[in-house]
């Protein structure tokens, strides 16, 4: 086990260190620029690497629980990209338990190092650490996420077949993952066009701000880019039908009671009104479901995790994208209300094609039994069809097996049933045989070589001609 930990240890440990390491630069330049003290550089690299993984801060008394979600998703992505390039290969079950245990025990142990750093410096500055949970076990699970991402599908379909699991389960996980990622994608369109509808109410945000330089508006941008992904998150279960909590308010599709919003540009996209036909927009979902369970059809027990994964990951994400935002509260969506929404419409519209699939299925075994066996039909026409199609195409082609007997020795005689139309041809022949004689033995030699050619039974039912080679034989 110490040969596999030192082996995946460069894989698992340098990304970890690409972060620290570069927290450290952004803390260090970002003091030395604004003439800060050099005695806050170990608060802030603590305080920046639970930003970085989604855990709340806290700063003169107000506490940020909504984080950007942008940083986490970079760091898992990092995480799953040395996690693929590691198991690219045929890894074992204790690979695995190598793997898991750098990806849990680095996160971890650096949450507490950050967390005791902050604890220290709360005596000096106006910080708090966050709660140890939280501290220890949020970059804990972002880093397991990267993990979950970077492996392959073949690994985990070979470890789930190995820890005796059914192979629906599998392409449940599968499909669970796909539909999110469509989902979150319709409804990253919605919000840019609600986005884009709002633009006049992003002038006045932007306009309760006394002194906004060319350096703050470009922080401003830069910022809202990073809270985009909490954005998408909150627009999806508000499709769903899920509201999203700001304060002691919320927006839904079906009312909004609003308080003053923060001046964030994001905030544009909430109307002052919901319109009436806003719960038109569950369409949005219910087509991406639907176009994706017409291509990939579940089994009970499938749909029944697939349910259930949805929930947990409406649940994950709700956490994730949202927090405590000083005096305002909870903003961000209702993480139950989203799990609950995710997991129904999951399982109603994953139920209604499998119980459509069902129904198909039987209807078409009953039209199956209830159809009569078709006898084969007689083919008696069909050949006597072919038989005159036969003789009408070997009636011109008669001619030439009697012109190439003319050309070949005597000893090939006609051993066709005469026809009555030519009896003197028929009688001709053997006398032509008597006259030359000699030839018979003369051509013994040419009988080697033309006997796999000559012997040639014809096709036709009816009066056939066969050619015969006789070896060896003198004709009276």
């Amino acid at each position: 086990m110490k040969e596999r930990v030192r082996h995946y240890l460069p894989y698992v440990g340098v990304p970890n260190l690409v972060v620290v390491l570069g927290v450290i630069v952004v803390c260090l330049a970002t003091i030395l620029l604004t003439g800060g003290r050099l005695a806050a550089l170990p608060s802030s690299i603590a305080e920046l690497w639970f930003v970085l993984h989604g855990v709340p801060v806290s700063f003169q008394g107000v506490t940020l629980g909504a984080v950007p979600l942008a940083p986490a998703i970079g760091v898992a992505a990092l995480i799953a990209w040395r996690v693929r390039t590691a198991t690219r290969e045929r890894v074992s079950i204790l690979d695995l338990y190598a793997i898991f245990g750098l990806v849990v025990l680095i996160p971890f142990t650096l949450g507490a190092v950050a967390w005791f750093m902050v604890d220290d410096a709360a005596s000096v500055f106006p910080l708090a650490p966050p709660a140890i949970h939280k501290a220890l076990f949020v970059p804990v699970f972002v880093h397991l996420a990267g993990m979950a991402c970077g492996m392959s599908g073949k690994l985990w379909k070979a470890l789930l077949t190995r820890l005796g699991a059914p192979d629906s389960l599998y392409d449940a996980a599968r499909a669970t993952v796909r539909l999110s990622l469509r989902l979150l994608a319709a409804a990253a369109v919605v919000y840019v066009i609600l986005l884009a509808l709002g633009y006049g109410r992003i002038t006045e945000l932007l306009g309760e701000f006394p002194v906004l330089g060319a350096g703050g508006g470009f922080a401003l941008f830069a910022l809202s880019l990073l809270y985009l992904p909490n954005a998408v998150v909150s627009t999806l279960a508000v499709l769903l039908g899920a509201p999203v909590d700001i304060a002691q308010g919320g927006v839904s599709l079906f009312g909004a009671v609003l308080v003053p919003l923060p001046p964030f540009p994001l905030f544009a996209a909430i109307p002052g009104d919901v319109p009436v036909w806003a719960p038109v927009l569950l369409a949005v979902p219910a087509a991406v479901m639907i176009h994706f369970v017409l291509s990939r059809r579940l089994d009970a027990l499938g749909i029944l995790f697939a349910s259930v994964l949805a929930a947990a990951f409406a649940a994950a994400a709700g956490l994730m994208s949202g927090g405590e935002v000083g005096a305002y509260g909870w903003v961000g969506p209702n993480q139950w209300f989203f799990a609950l929404a995710a997991a129904l419409w999951t399982a109603f519209i994953s139920g209604a094609a499998w119980l459509v699939a069902q129904f198909m299925r039987k209807r078409d075994a009953e039209e199956l039994a209830e159809e009569p066996e078709e006898e084969p039909e007689p083919q008696v026409i069909d050949a006597e069809a072919k038989e005159l199609e036969e003789d009408a195409t070997e009636e011109p082609e008669a001619e030439e097996p009697a012109e190439r007997s003319e050309e070949l020795e005597p000893q090939v005689i006609d051993a066709e049933g005469i026809d009555e139309d030519e009896p003197e041809e028929t009688e001709e022949k053997p006398e032509e045989t008597e006259e030359k004689p000699e030839d018979v033995s003369d051509g013994e030699a040419e009988d080697d070589e033309d006997e796999g050619d000559i012997d040639k039974p014809a096709a036709s039912e009816g009066g056939s001609t066969a050619i015969s080679v006789l070896r060896d034989e003198k004709l009276d």
